[in-house]
C-alpha cells in the first residue's frame, strides 16, 4: 500500500500546493469565510461531489458515494484564518491586511480538497460513503463544529477524523493520543458587590478589594484539590478589575480567568466550585456576587481503536507515530467526537531550516515546510484505505 499511496499523492502534489497558496493568499476570519466557502463549493461541484443540504453559514459538507457497500467516513478540515498581519516574505503571502492563515488551516482545507479529488477521480477506491467537512470558525467561540452538529452534518456517519499541521513537531512526525487530544476550556468571571465609601472611613463601607484577593487565592486551590495528581490542568486568575482612586472605596470588583482540563466532567465540577466558593466568601464578608461560567470547547477525546488505525497508517507510510499527552489548547473537533467515534492527529511540518520557536502557531511569522502537505495527504488517504480494508492494494 505504501508505494501505491505515495505514487498517487505525488501525482497530485502540484494542485495540492496551488490550492494551499490560493487559500493562504486569501484568508478570511471566523464566520466570514464567504469567498473561501464559494471556492470550496465550486471545487467540489467540479468533481461531481454533492453538497449536503441544510448546512448553514460558511461551512460546507461534500458527500461522495461509492459503488460498493461500506462505512460512512467523515474527514474534517477547518477553514478560518486569524486577525494577524503576516510577516513572511512568501510569493503567496496574504493579500488581506491584518488577516493571515497563522495556524495552518489553509493546509487542512487544501489536503481535504485534494483527497476529495483523488477519491472522485478513482471511484474504485470509494467503499461506502465519504463526507468531506469544511468547517468554518474553529478559532472563535462558539466554533463552527457545534453548528454543524446541529445541522446534522454527522447524520449517517460511522466515524470522523481530523488532522492538524504542526510547526512544533519535526517533518514526518505523526503525533496522536489514545485519550485526550486537547483540553476542555472554561471561562469564568465573578463580580463582587460591596458598598463604596470614603477611604478615611472603611468601617462605613464594604470594601470588595480585599475580598477579591481572598477569593483569588481560594479559587486557585480548586484544581489542586479536585483533579487527580497525574492529570493535567491549569486554573488561572487572569485579572482583577475595580477601583481607580486611593481615597475611594469602590462598590464592585470583578475577577476572572480560565480553566483547562482534559476531563469534560471535571470542568463542570470546577464551575460548581467556583460558584459555591465565591458566594460563600462574599456572604461571609457581608457582600454579594454574580458568577458567570462559560464552557469554551469540550475536551477532544479520541477513540482508542481509531487512534490505533492512525498509528498503523503512519507506520505503513514510513512515518513516526508518537504518543502524546493531550494539549491544553482548545479544539472544537471535540463536538464531533462527542457525537461519533473517531480520532484527531497532528502532522509535523516544522521547517528544518527555521528554528521552531521562530514560527509558532498564531504568530505573524508562522510557517510550515510544504513537504508536509504530501505527508498529510498520504496519511489521510492511507487512513481511508485502512478503514475500508483496502490496505493490501
Amino acid at each position: 500500500m505504501k508505494q501505491f499511496v505515495k505514487d498517487l499523492v505525488h501525482s497530485y502534489e502540484e494542485p495540492l500546493k496551488e490550492i494551499r497558496h490560493h487559500l493562504h493568499e486569501n484568508p478570511e476570519l471566523s464566520f466570514e469565510e464567504y469567498r473561501t466557502a464559494e471556492y470550496i463549493r465550486k471545487a467540489l461541484g467540479s468533481m461531481g461531489i454533492a453538497l449536503q443540504d441544510g448546512i448553514t453559514g460558511t461551512s460546507t459538507v461534500g458527500i461522495l458515494k461509492g459503488r460498493e457497500a461500506g462505512p460512512c467516513i467523515a474527514f474534517r478540515a477547518d477553514i478560518d484564518a486569524l486577525p494577524v498581519e503576516e510577516n513572511n516574505d512568501l510569493p503567496y503571502k496574504s493579500k488581506t491586511p491584518g488577516i493571515m492563515h497563522a495556524c495552518g488551516h489553509d493546509t487542512h482545507a487544501a489536503c481535504l480538497l485534494v483527497l476529495a479529488r483523488i477519491l472522485s477521480e478513482h471511484p474504485e477506491l470509494v467503499k461506502g460513503t465519504v463526507k468531506f467537512i469544511f468547517q468554518a470558525a474553529e478559532e472563535k467561540l462558539p466554533g463552527g463544529a457545534k453548528a454543524l452538529c446541529a445541522d446534522h452534518a454527522l447524520d449517517g456517519v460511522d466515524m470522523v477524523f481530523g488532522m492538524h499541521s504542526s510547526s512544533n513537531h519535526p517533518l514526518g512526525t505523526i503525533t496522536l493520543s489514545h485519550s485526550s487530544s486537547s483540553a476542555a476550556i472554561g471561562i469564568y468571571e465573578v463580580a463582587i458587590h460591596g458598598k463604596g465609601g470614603h477611604g478615611s472611613a472603611p468601617h462605613n463601607a464594604k470594601n470588595p478589594v480585599p475580598v477579591a484577593c481572598l477569593l483569588a487565592s481560594a479559587l486557585n486551590q480548586i484544581l489542586a484539590e479536585k483533579k487527580a495528581p497525574a492529570d493535567t490542568g491549569v486554573f488561572t486568575v487572569s485579572y482583577i478589575n475595580g477601583g481607580q482612586y486611593p481615597n475611594i472605596i469602590t462598590d464592585t470588583v470583578t475577577l476572572g480567568g480560565n480553566i483547562r482540563t482534559q476531563d469534560n466532567d471535571l470542568i463542570q465540577q470546577i464551575f460548581g466550585h467556583i460558584d459555591s466558593i465565591s458566594h460563600g466568601i462574599c456572604e461571609a464578608h457581608g457582600m454579594t456576587c454574580d458568577v458567570t461560567t462559560t464552557l469554551g470547547y469540550p475536551a477532544t477525546i479520541n477513540t482508542p481503536e481509531y487512534a490505533d488505525v492512525i498509528a498503523d497508517a503512519a507506520d505503513t507510510m514510513g512515518y513516526t507515530p508518537v504518543e502524546e499527552s493531550g494539549s491544553l489548547g482548545g479544539e472544537d473537533f471535540a463536538y464531533f467526537l462527542m457525537e461519533k467515534p473517531g480520532a484527531y492527529f497532528h502532522v509535523g511540518m516544522a521547517d528544518p531550516d527555521r528554528p521552531i520557536t521562530s514560527s509558532p502557531h498564531h504568530n505573524c511569522s508562522f510557517q510550515l515546510d510544504e513537504r508536509g502537505l504530501a505527508i498529510a495527504l498520504e496519511m489521510e488517504l492511507a487512513l481511508y484505505l485502512k478503514l475500508t480494508k483496502q490496505d493490501g492494494e
